[in-house]
C-alpha cells in the first residue's frame, strides 16, 4: 500500500508531468480492462475500424508511459490525440455515451497544457461533434427522438455540448491556474528557504564558534561540528536529541542545565565564561551567549546558543596577568625610582623607591607636575626645554641633575627618561627611572681625595726617604765635628748652623713620612684620656689666655692602640689649627667618647669599617672652613695662612698619623659658627701598656764590644763606624749581606751585635738576620732603615721584639740604641 501511495505522489515542482504519468498509468490499466471485451464486441459486430483504433490507443498509451525520452509536450499532444481519436471513433460507432471522451479530451488538455489549450480542445471537440452530426455519420442512438434529424437540431446538441464543455474547461483551467500560481510561489519560497537554509548551514558549519539550538527539554536540535570538539567527541558523532547530562559530568551538566532553564523561562545569558575539560584533561574556556528561541507567535520553543573558544585568550590573559604581576613586583621592589607621567607630564605612577628618594608618597604626587615636586626653581626653564624635546620625539634622554626632596634637601639623581607614544604617533607620557647617586658622588669625592692624598704622600715619602741617608751623614758628621771643635773656634757657629739646618730637615722629612703614613710608629695600648691630660699643660701654653679650653672625657673610654708621642702631635696640630681659627678668642672643647659605627655609616665613608671606635672631637667657635678649602686641608703644604705663618704640614701630619693607626678623621664646619675635627680610632681589647716618657740625654754612652756594621751606603757606613769607634767599640764592616755573612764565618771572635740596613742589593737585612741566627742563636741584631714602615714590614722586620733605628738618626741616638741593645742582652 505504501509503494502504491508513493506512485500517486506528484512532485510539486513538476506537477503536470506527474499528472501525465498518472493519467497514462490509469488509462493503461483501465484501457486494458475495457480493451479486451471492447475488441471482441467490435470484431463480432463487424466494427473493425473501432477495434483498430482501440488497439492503436492501447499501444500508444503503453509507449508514452514507458518511453519517456520524448519531451513532455510531445507526449501530452500524442496522449490528447489518442483521447480525441477514441472520442470521435466511439461517437461514430457506439453512440452518445462516447461524448464523455470528448469531455475528457478537453479536461485533460486543460490539465496538461493549461487553460488556452483546454479551450482550443473544447472548440475542436464541439466542432467535431457538430461535423459528425452534420454529415450524418453519428451513431443512431445519438439522435434525439423528440427532435427531427436535421442540421438545426444537431446544432443545438453541439452548442449544448460546447457550452457545458467550455464551462468545465474554464472552471478547471482557472482552478488549475490558480493552484499552479500558488504552487509556483510555494515552490519558489521553498527553494529560497532551502537555499537560505543551505547557506545558513554552510555558514554555521564553517564558523569557528559553536552554534546550537535546543528544544524545551534541553535536547540538541541543531549544532555544528565545533560542538563535538567542545564536548570532546570524535568528528561525525551524532548528538541530536542528547542533553548536557549525556555529554558532561554531573556537576558540570548541572551548571549548564541551570543556565538553559533560565533561558527557557524567558531570560537571556550574555557573555558568560564557561569552563570545560578536554579529553586530555586540559581546561577549555568558552564565552557563551544563550537566548530564547521563539515561534512566529512569540512562544518559546527552545533556545539558541553561541559559544566561542577563548582558551587561548584566557591563557594569554593569565600570562599577561603573571607578567604584569611580576612587573608590578619588580617596580615595587626595584632599587630605582620608577616615575610615570601622562601627556601633560603629570605623574600617574610613583613607586616606593621614589617615595624614599624624594619623601613624597604616591598619593601626594598623582596628578602633579615635576615642577611642583622635585625640580628646583632655578632649573625650570632648562627642564621645560627638555620636556618639549621629549614630546617632539627625542626617544631617550639620560642626564645627571640636582633635585629637591620634600624636606628641602638637595640630592643628585641620574635620570633615564623614555618618551612614550600612542600607535598614531602622538605623545602619551614619560617613563623615568631615577637613581639617587648622592652617596656615590660623595664616595667618589672621598675616593678622589684619598687617591690625591695618597699620590702626594707617595711623592713626599719618596723624597723624604732619599734625604734620610744624606741627612744621616750630614747631621752625624756635623755632630762629630762639633764635639771636637773648641768653643772659641771661629767655624764652630757655622758648624752649629749646619747641624741645626740638618735637624730641621730631619724633622721636615719625618713630617712628610708621617703624612704619607710611612713613619715608623711605636704603638702602645693606651687610654686617650691619659694622652689628653698629659698634654693639657702644653696645650694651655699653646692656645693662650683668650681661648677658653674645656674637656668632656668619657669615664668608661675604651682603649686604643697608638703611638702616644705621635698622637700628642696629632692633638697639638688640631689645637693649633683651632687656635688660628679664633684670632679674637673663643671656646675650644676636647671631647672623648665610645661610639659604634654601623654598616650604613661605613657605606658613606670609604675608609671606615663597621665596629667599636673611640672618637676624640676637637671643636672650636672660629670662623669655619669653606667647602672648597675643606677638600684640601689635609694636603701637605696647603695653607690659607699668610706667607711665613705656617708650613701647611700640621693637618697633613695629623692625617697621616691617624690613618697609620687605622683611624679616620672627619671635618664638620659651618662658616662663622665653628669647626669640629672628629678622630676615630678602633677600640682594642688588649691590656693597657704603661707609657714611660724618657728624656733624651746629650751624653753618649760608650762600650768595648765587637760590632759588625752592614750598610750598602758608604757614607752612612763610614759615619756609623766612625761614631762607634770613637765610643770605644771594635768594628767590622761589610757593604752587602753576602760580604757580611762571609766575614762572619771567618771571624775567630764572633761579634756581640750586628747592625744592618733592612733594604740592600742582593741579600737584605732580614735574610742576613735569619742566616746569622741559624749560626749563632740569640745574636742581637739592630735594624736600621731610611725606608718607610711599609717597606720594613714588607721585608718582615718590624714587630715589638725587633730592635729598630729610623734614619736619619743623630750619633747620640745611635750610641744610646746600641748601648740599650747590648745591655738588654746582658
Amino acid at each position: 500500500m505504501g509503494r502504491f501511495a508513493d506512485k500517486l505522489f506528484i512532485d510539486p515542482e513538476n506537477w503536470r508531468a506527474g499528472v501525465l504519468r498518472l493519467l497514462l498509468g490509469f488509462s493503461l490499466i483501465f484501457g486494458l480492462l475495457i480493451y479486451i471485451p471492447s475488441f471482441i464486441i467490435a470484431v463480432a459486430s463487424g466494427l473493425y475500424g473501432l477495434a483498430i483504433v482501440d488497439t492503436l490507443a492501447i499501444a500508444l498509451i503503453t509507449g508514452l508511459l514507458y518511453f519517456r525520452t520524448l519531451s513532455y509536450h510531445l507526449r501530452s499532444y500524442i496522449f490528447l490525440a489518442v483521447c480525441y481519436a477514441l472520442g470521435i471513433s466511439l461517437l461514430v460507432n457506439v453512440g452518445s455515451i462516447s461524448q464523455i471522451y470528448l469531455f475528457g479530451f478537453s479536461m485533460v488538455a486543460t490539465l496538461l497544457l493549461g487553460l488556452r489549450p483546454g479551450i482550443a480542445a473544447t472548440v475542436l471537440a464541439s466542432v467535431s461533434l457538430f461535423v459528425i452530426g452534420a454529415v450524418g455519420v453519428v451513431a443512431p442512438e445519438m439522435v434525439n427522438s423528440v427532435w427531427s434529424y436535421d442540421l438545426k437540431s444537431w446544432s443545438i446538441i453541439s452548442i449544448n455540448f460546447a457550452v457545458v464543455s467550455l464551462l468545465l474547461t474554464v472552471a478547471i483551467g482557472a482552478i488549475v491556474g490558480a493552484l499552479e500560481m500558488a504552487l509556483t510561489r510555494a515552490v519558489a519560497v521553498k527553494t529560497s528557504l532551502d537555499e537560505e537554509r543551505t547557506l545558513l548551514r554552510s555558514v554555521i558549519d564553517t564558523v569557528p564558534d559553536v552554534v546550537f539550538t535546543k528544544d524545551m527539554n534541553g535536547r540538541f536540535q541543531l549544532y555544528n561540528p565545533p560542538l563535538l570538539d567542545l564536548v570532546g567527541l570524535e568528528e561525525g558523532t551524532d548528538v541530536m536529541n542528547k542533553t548536557v547530562f549525556d555529554l558532561y559530568p554531573r556537576p558540570m551538566a548541572d551548571l549548564f542545565n541551570e543556565d538553559d532553564q533560565r533561558v527557557l523561562s524567558g531570560s537571556a545569558v550574555f557573555n558568560k565564561e564557561e569552563q570545560s575539560i578536554r579529553n586530555t584533561g586540559e581546561p577549555q574556556w568558552y564565552l557563551t551567549r544563550k537566548v530564547p528561541l521563539r515561534n512566529p507567535d512569540g512562544e518559546i520553543i527552545g533556545l539558541i546558543g553561541v559559544s566561542r573558544d577563548i582558551t587561548d585568550r584566557k591563557r594569554f590573559e593569565a600570562e599577561l596577568s603573571r607578567v604584569v604581576m611580576h612587573l608590578q613586583v619588580q617596580i615595587e621592589r626595584m632599587p630605582l625610582g620608577y616615575l610615570l607621567t601622562d601627556h601633560n607630564f603629570r605623574y600617574t605612577r610613583w613607586n616606593p623607591t621614589a617615595e624614599q628618594m624624594f619623601g613624597f608618597s604616591e598619593d601626594e604626587v598623582l596628578g602633579k607636575h615635576p615642577f611642583e615636586l622635585v625640580i628646583p626653581k632655578h632649573r625650570h626653564a632648562e627642564a621645560a626645554r627638555a620636556f618639549e624635546g621629549m614630546r617632539s620625539g627625542k626617544t631617550e634622554t639620560n642626564s645627571v641633575k640636582t633635585n629637591v626632596t620634600k624636606d628641602g634637601r638637595e640630592i643628585i639623581c641620574e635620570w633615564h627618561n623614555t618618551p612614550l607614544f600612542n600607535p598614531d604617533g602622538s605623545f602619551s607620557g614619560l617613563l623615568s627611572i631615577a637613581h639617587d647617586i648622592s652617596v656615590r658622588r660623595l664616595l667618589e669625592e672621598q675616593l678622589q681625595q684619598s687617591q690625591r692624598i695618597d699620590a702626594v704622600g707617595k711623592l713626599a715619602g719618596g723624597i723624604a726617604h732619599d734625604f734620610n741617608n744624606l741627612l744621616t751623614i750630614i747631621n752625624g758628621y756635623a755632630s762629630m765635628i762639633l764635639r771636637s771643635t773648641p768653643e772659641n773656634e771661629p767655624n764652630r757657629k757655622r758648624l752649629q748652623a749646619i747641624k741645626e739646618a740638618g735637624e730641621r730637615s730631619a724633622i721636615l722629612t719625618s713630617q712628610l713620612l708621617s703624612f704619607s703614613r710611612k713613619q715608623v710608629l711605636e704603638p702602645k695600648v693606651v687610654n686617650l684620656n691619659d694622652v689628653v691630660q698629659n698634654a693639657d699643660s702644653m696645650l694651655s701654653r699653646i692656645i693662650g689666655e683668650d681661648i677658653d679650653m674645656s674637656h668632656s672625657l668619657s669615664d668608661d673610654l675604651a682603649l686604643v692602640k697608638v703611638d702616644p708621642a705621635r698622637f700628642e702631635q696629632v692633638l697639638m696640630n688640631l689645637v693649633i689649627n683651632s687656635r688660628d681659627a679664633m684670632p679674637l678668642g673663643g671656646k675650644l672643647t676636647i671631647e672623648t667618647k665610645n661610639v659604634t659605627i654601623d654598616s650604613e655609616y661605613a657605606r658613606l665613608h670609604t675608609d671606615v669599617r663597621p665596629g667599636r671606635y673611640v672618637v676624640m672631637t676637637v671643636s672650636d667657635t672660629g670662623h669655619g672652613i669653606p667647602d672648597a678649602v675643606r677638600r684640601q686641608i689635609f694636603e701637605p703644604y696647603f695653607t690659607t695662612k699668610p706667607s711665613g705663618k705656617g708650613t701647611g704640614l700640621g693637618l697633613s701630619v695629623a692625617y697621616g698619623n691617624i690613618k697609620q693607626s687605622n683611624g679616620n678623621i672627619e671635618v664638620y664646619s659651618e662658616p662663622d659658627v665653628g669647626t669640629s675635627f672628629k678622630v676615630y680610632l678602633p677600640a682594642v681589647n688588649e691590656t693597657n701598656n704603661e707609657v714611660v716618657m724618657v728624656n733624651e740625654s746629650t751624653e753618649m754612652p760608650t762600650g768595648s764590644e765587637k760590632i759588625l756594621v752592614v750598610e750598602d751606603e758608604s757614607g752612612v757606613r763610614g759615619l756609623i763606624c766612625a761614631t762607634l769607634v770613637d765610643l770605644g767599640y771594635s768594628i767590622e764592616e761589610a757593604a752587602t749581606g753576602e760580604e757580611a755573612l762571609l766575614k762572619y764565618g771567618e771571624m775567630l771572635t764572633k761579634p756581640d751585635l750586628v747592625i744592618t740596613d733592612v733594604v740592600m742589593p742582593g741579600m737584605g737585612g732580614r735574610q742576613l738576620s735569619e742566616k746569622l741566627q741559624d749560626l749563632t742563636p740569640g745574636l742581637p741584631i739592630l735594624f736600621m732603615s731610611g725606608y718607610t714602615d711599609d717597606a720594613v714590614v714588607r721585608h718582615g722586620i718590624l714587630h715589638e721584639k725587633v730592635n729598630f733605628l729610623q734614619k736619619p738618626f743623630a750619633p747620640t741616638a745611635l750610641a744610646q740604641k746600641v748601648r740599650d741593645v747590648l745591655d738588654e742582652r746582658s
